[in-house]
């Protein structure tokens, strides 16, 4: 798959970009990862976050096809694969892993993308970095929200 740089309109939250494409505007998702909702603390420090990774730099996307709502899913990187955005919103502690829940085939490249984000995760988690470190920050799914 190819890298595709796009011009952002806007991030809405950490995970979630608007961004413009043959004159429409477009809404990409970043694929495998959840970021708190931008109406929390940590969600507010998720858009930050990317806004300044974003900032000066070119966001190029994976694309693999529209999610539920019609988002394009993708993978994230800054200025080349070496930088991708999930893994450092995992690494901060600002997003958390959600794996794919359906069987397919996976390609080596995506594969090795799913097990470094779980890696991250974890140690991200052992480090009691961002929202791992707030004892009140409870997973959406712990809600009861899925």
């Amino acid at each position: 798959m190819v890298l595709i740089p796009i011009e952002i309109s806007s991030f809405i939250d950490g995970d979630t970009v608007k961004f413009v494409r043959n004159h429409q505007i477009l809404t990409s998702r970043a694929r495998w990862i959840d970021c708190p909702e931008v109406d929390t603390e940590w969600g507010i420090k998720a858009k930050q976050f990317v806004e300044s990774l974003a900032e000066n730099n070119q966001l190029l996307i994976e694309e693999y096809g529209p999610d539920r709502y019609d988002r394009i899913e993708a993978d994230w990187f800054i200025g080349s694969r070496s930088l991708n955005i999930q893994v450092k919103l995992i690494l901060q502690g600002l997003a958390y892993c959600v794996p794919p829940t359906v069987q397919y085939n996976l390609s080596k490249r995506s594969s090795a993308l799913l097990c470094k984000l779980i890696k991250s995760q974890t140690k991200a988690f052992h480090e009691k970095v961002g929202i791992w470190g707030d004892s009140n920050f409870i997973l959406p799914n712990k809600r009861g929200m899925f």
